[in-house]
């Protein structure tokens, strides 16, 4: 259960990067690294391993 949740949310952060091209705009761009990040600690939510794996340094 617990790698499911953690898939998905992983590939939601893919996501996230897959939508974004040369022409986003560096407002579109951030959002979505403010958003990883968010991604990232509902993962250290469920597998606080997992997340130090992905975000080694404090956030």
């Amino acid at each position: 259960m617990i790698k499911l949740q953690v898939d998905a949310l992983l590939h939601e952060m893919a996501v996230l990067f897959t939508n974004l091209g040369t022409e986003s705009t560096q407002e579109e761009i951030d959002r979505a690294y403010t958003l990883e990040n968010e991604l990232i600690d509902k993962i250290a939510e469920i597998d606080p391993n997992k997340a130090m794996s992905i975000r080694p340094y404090e956030n």
